[in-house]
């Protein structure tokens, strides 16, 4: 049975293409302790926001374009924090600031409506938190498309 997105995988993979130099990442327009990139992974546009130290990736929060909400645009919200990191509040620091970030940039291209969606499976207790206190208070249950898991949708409209 296929499993949920895991944005450690991603995180896994960023921290493998910096070291092989096959990426760029340049710092954030708010928070300058941070680093970005914008790709298109399968075609799909997606900008990762990346908590970086002496090369070694921390953290990430990653904003994948989804199907839209109510006629505007809809990013699918990840987030990973190493293992040995958690704890801290780094993943909320990651989430919070890459929101910031995504937003900014995108009202200063005119864009100043659209949706921000996590899709938590029901287990995961931390990641829930985490999208409870940053996303939407009021969830919606939901089963992943992917796997079949029973998952939390959060939704946001950021305006």
């Amino acid at each position: 049975m296929p499993q949920m997105t895991d944005p450690m995988n991603a995180l896994k993979e960023l921290q493998k293409a910096l070291e092989n130099k096959w990426v760029k990442l340049t710092p954030c327009d708010i928070h300058k302790e941070m680093l970005v990139i914008a790709d298109q992974p399968n075609g799909v546009v997606r900008f990762t926001y990346a908590l970086v130290e002496n090369g070694k990736v921390h953290a990430i929060s990653l904003f994948a374009i989804t199907d839209p909400v109510e006629g505007l645009p809809c990013f699918n919200v990840g987030y990973a924090v190493l293992e040995n990191m958690r704890g801290n509040g780094i993943g909320t620091e990651i989430l919070k600031k890459g929101i910031e970030e995504l937003y900014q940039g995108f009202a200063r291209n005119g864009h100043r409506e659209f949706y921000i969606e996590a899709v938590v499976g029901v287990e995961n207790h931390a990641s829930n938190s985490m999208a409870k206190k940053l996303i939407s208070e009021s969830p919606t249950r939901c089963q992943d498309h992917l796997s079949g898991e029973e998952a939390f949708q959060y939704l946001r409209k950021l305006q």
